[in-house]
């Protein structure tokens, strides 16, 4: 196939257009061709998911696809959003806005991302890639492959996800420029968002250039509520006046939380992005392509919390008046007076940037083609100290907290309100913050063979290589307490401060500019809790400090810390080779396709971090460490090297020119979790002892050296294409996982003493369980309906997954992978006609396991993670409207989190011992947060 001819029909899948391809060299004939481009060219919603139906019809493996209906124009704002119309992907949000993705059930860690086939860094601390760095209008199309092939990138267990920028010679002379308003309802602000696009050809042809370039500003406003920790308490440890239910003594066990609080968050998010593309054909067998992406992200995100110290008897804050206890052993309400509080302000910035430039050289001769790709991917997130987390306290004449109100958000009443007139004390301030580097270099050369005859009808090969460091720098001061009221004698104040007495305890005085109006009021809607509250000017907190003490204030000023998983640096290099065939033949009449491939791959990791080192403990006759030497940490380096065959199998058979029945076997790695890779010693020698007696010294050691994953992947999918605008499909997938890192906990002795050692190992006896199934379809009405009501049509899918981790809860039960929803639906109803469209999109997603909680208990006389927080089911809908004014102008309208949902986090807790007696079960709420609707308006106009 002649490189031009093949470029333009690629065109059609990137841009919803359909060119007539001639590779006559003669100049009036190239002029016509361009001319075509422009006339025939076809965009909107229909062409869209038309075009997305023809790659994942024409894919040799399982392929879901997302074209964008018009330049400039991806079917969402934002492209982790998009990602979840696929069925299998859900969407995780960071402050309302989605980031992160899971495929089938796995998280980030275990896919892949690509933008033009190449891995992009990114500037998360992990293997995930963060999304939200990427406009949707730089986008062209994103595929995601879910069975494997030789020839793609390995490392990703649940699938690749591979971004595609537009090409020039593609797109032809093009221009658009698009300008929106953006409305956030909840933080009560506009802001503008702007895109451009601009393509070109030259030379007759022959040579091609674009850029695109777009800037965002948003500012939005999410309320949250947060229960802190739910610990095991009795009686006793509340303090000795606490009114207790008839027939309870001061042993009996229940649980409540220690910190409830509410939360304001603002984030005010800037993005400035771009790519530009030059494409060079010098002869019909030779393409040429050099482009490049640059983008900027910059978050500021200020929290300001009201947070209630309830009385313990560890820290008084107050005196009990009435305290109830719920029957399933779960506290329900509670009153207190001289009650103390504290205010926190938090900002946690991201400054992130990444870039990729790739060079990309196809050559064809004859039945023959070579092609070579080079890149180069950075980036990063720069946080030296700019995190900012402050705590004051201030106290009021009584409170009280009611968590039986039927609400995810309990109510709290304060005597009186809590503005900058009341007093102030000192309490915590933490500045810190993570640098993270991320860089990939890759090259690769890939080649491909067609027979002309034999049923096998090309060869695919190639090899690479492919390297990756990731860089972390924790930054954090030496002692954030050092104001607080457990310090108060290690203060040298330069002048005559004064202290102020809240809770009955003594603490440093904040002066009056220190605390300052809130900017913010009607928490959470409909919450009976106070609407506002005051906020606190940091600078002018840390001018305070350093006036008081000078030599102390350096203790909360931020310095590198090299100590666990704060600072360390993993790099991977790998090399590939594969070897993949295609086989295309008839059985039993009907033509079938068989890819078969097989790919090596073999990594090298070097790895560094910060250690202790156990032969530095010496103890003396009190059982304590004889000198500071156990403290030292010093630098470790890591090198090891691991190699893997994966084969894959993907069998496509038509059993009608409308009905293909797929099955795809393979065998998948994900790399170990970044953090795991750290070739570090830590150990705790200070000795505390459990109810028992234990000793609870402890030592942890990693093993950088770890396996990757190892996953054994079966797949079928039965699709009916039953018209250009039609299809239903169903696929089934099933994964068995194993080498998954687990702790292994022995008691050891060292140094003289008992140590509890914990070390991570590759579990290759039990084996996690991914499997389910998939159901789309995609259907206009036209042939259906009267012509009055054409350009109706639907796009649903249906995902449900039935998977376990290979994990087992204290009951013993099963525990589903982390952020894995049981069942997901996507419901798109669209129109289409007379230059009008409408989209109505709606996306639901079952509850999950969201993270592990912890509570302190009894039963081990120390912390424990045996439950799990499980998020409520989640839903999305959003409206998108259009008009075109003529060809050239279209006016648009959206609404985005229309229905507003509360994200709810919830614990469901099994604990004979602490449930009140013949109680099996007990339920409460950990988190609550919504986030406020969208809406914008805008113009897009293509010249």
């Amino acid at each position: 196939m002649k490189i031009k001819a093949l470029t333009l029909v690629i065109s059609a899948a990137l841009c919803g257009s359909v060119f007539a391809a001639d590779t006559d060299t003669d100049d009036n004939q190239k002029k016509q061709n361009e001319e075509e481009v422009e006339v025939i060219e076809v965009t909107g919603i229909i062409s869209s998911l038309k075009e997305a139906q023809s790659i994942k019809k024409m894919a040799d493996n399982v392929v879901d696809a997302l074209v964008a209906e018009d330049i400039g124009k991806f079917p969402d704002e934002n492209v982790a959003e998009a990602l979840q119309r696929i069925p299998g992907i859900s969407v995780t949000r960071s402050n309302g806005e989605g980031q992160t993705i899971t495929i089938r059930g796995l998280t980030g860690g275990y896919n892949i991302t690509s933008l033009n086939g190449r891995k992009l860094a990114s500037d998360n601390a992990g293997r995930d890639f963060n999304y939200d760095v990427i406009a949707s209008e730089l986008v062209g199309k994103i595929e995601v492959h879910k069975t494997q092939k030789a020839k793609i990138q390995e490392g990703a267990v649940g699938g690749v996800v591979n971004i595609f920028t537009r090409k020039p010679l593609e797109l032809g002379k093009a221009m658009s420029v698009s300008v929106k308003a953006d409305y956030n309802e909840r933080a009560e602000a506009t802001n503008p968002k702007t895109s451009f696009l601009i393509s070109d050809t030259f030379d007759n042809g022959e040579l091609g250039a674009l850029l695109s370039l777009v800037h965002t500003k948003t500012t939005s406003r999410y309320d949250s509520y947060w229960a802190s920790w739910w610990h095991d308490n009795t009686y006793s440890d509340i303090g000795n006046n606490v009114p207790m239910p008839s027939g309870s003594t001061t042993d009996d066990m229940f649980r409540s939380p220690s910190y409830p609080k509410i939360n304001m968050s603002r984030s005010e998010r800037e993005r400035i992005g771009g790519t530009f593309a030059l494409q060079w054909l010098p002869s019909e067998n030779l393409d040429v392509n050099f482009d490049g992406l640059y983008t900027t992200y910059d978050i500021d995100v200020s929290g300001k919390v009201l947070s209630l110290a309830m009385p313990t008897a560890w820290g008084p804050f107050g005196e009990y008046t009435e305290y109830n206890v719920g029957s399933d052993g779960f506290l329900e309400s509670a009153a207190w007076n001289d009650a103390t509080l504290e205010l926190l302000e938090d900002s946690n910035p991201r400054k992130s940037s990444t870039y990729q430039l790739g060079l990309n050289v196809n050559w064809i001769h004859d039945q023959l083609t070579l092609n070579l790709d080079a890149s180069h991917s950075e980036a990063e997130n720069k946080n030296d100290g700019d995190t900012k987390f402050v705590v004051v306290r201030a106290g009021v004449d009584a409170a009280a907290i009611n968590f039986n109100n039927g609400q995810a958000i309990p109510d709290i009443y304060l005597s009186q309100a809590l503005d900058e007139n009341a007093k102030y004390g000192a309490h915590y301030s933490r500045i810190d913050g993570d640098n993270i580097n991320d860089t990939n270099t890759r090259i690769v050369i890939d080649g491909s063979y067609e027979f002309s005859e034999g049923i096998i009808t090309e060869l695919y090969f190639g090899a690479g290589y492919n390297m990756q460091e990731k860089d972390k720098v924790h930054y954090s001061p030496k002692n954030g307490s050092i104001f607080a009221l457990d310090y108060m004698n290690a203060i040298n104040p330069t002048y005559d401060a004064e202290t102020v007495v809240i809770g009955g305890q003594e603490m440093w005085r904040l002066p009056d500019n220190v605390i300052i109006p809130g900017n913010g009021d009607n928490f959470g809607g409909n919450a009976n809790v106070p609407s506002s509250w005051a906020s606190i000017d940091v600078d002018a907190l840390y001018q305070f400090y350093q006036k008081l003490d000078p030599e102390a204030y350096q203790e909360v000023i931020p310095t590198q810390v090299k100590s666990g998983s704060n600072s360390f640096a993993v790099k991977e290099e790998t090399i590939h080779a594969y070897i993949e065939a295609k086989i295309e033949e008839q059985l039993f009449g009907l033509p079938y396709m068989l890819d078969a491939g097989v790919r090596y791959i073999k990594t090298d990791v070097t790895s560094h971090g910060y250690s202790q080192d156990p032969a530095n403990l010496v103890f003396g006759d009190d059982g304590l460490p004889a000198n500071d030497a156990w403290q030292d940490r010093v630098l470790v380096n890591f090198t090891g090297s691991y190699s893997e065959i994966l084969p894959s199998f993907n069998f496509k058979l038509a059993l009608t020119p409308d009905v293909i029945l797929r099955l795809a076997a393979s065998k998948a790695i994900a790399r170990p979790n970044l953090a795991q890779l750290r070739p570090i010693t830590e150990y705790n020698p200070i000795i505390s002892t459990d109810a028992d007696g234990r000793s609870k010294r402890s030592l942890y050691e990693n093993d950088p050296g770890l396996s990757p994953y190892s996953a054994k992947m079966f797949d079928t999918a039965l699709e009916w294409y039953y018209s250009e605008t039609g299809n239903l499909a169903f696929a089934s997938f099933f994964k068995e996982l194993s080498a998954f890192v687990k702790n292994d906990i022995t008691s050891e002795t060292i140094a003289g003493k008992e140590f509890q050692v914990t070390r991570p190992y590759n579990d290759d006896e039990n084996q996690a369980l991914i499997r389910g199934y998939e159901i789309s379809w995609y259907q206009t009405f036209d042939e259906f309906l009267p012509e009055s009501f054409a350009g109706f049509g639907i796009s649903a899918n249906y995902t449900y997954n039935n998977s376990s981790s290979g994990e087992k809860d204290g009951e013993g039960q099963e525990i589903p992978f982390w952020g894995l929803s049981k069942t997901q639906s996507n419901i798109n109803l669209f129109y289409e006609q007379h230059g009008f469209s409408a989209n109505i999109a709606y996306n639901k997603r079952s509850g999950f396991n969201a993270y592990k909680a912890w509570h302190w208990t009894y039963e081990t006389f120390g912390w424990v993670d045996n439950e799990q927080a499980n998020a409520t089911d989640g839903e999305s809908l959003s409206i998108s409207l259009a008009y075109d004014i003529n060809k050239n102008l279209r006016i648009t309208a959206d609404g985005n989190n229309l229905l507003d949902p509360e994200n709810n986090i919830s614990v469901n807790a099994i604990n004979t011992e602490m449930l009140a007696a013949g109680a099996s079960e007990g339920r409460y709420g950990l988190s609550s947060a919504s986030y406020g609707r969208r809406y914008s308006v805008g113009v897009r106009y293509k010249f």
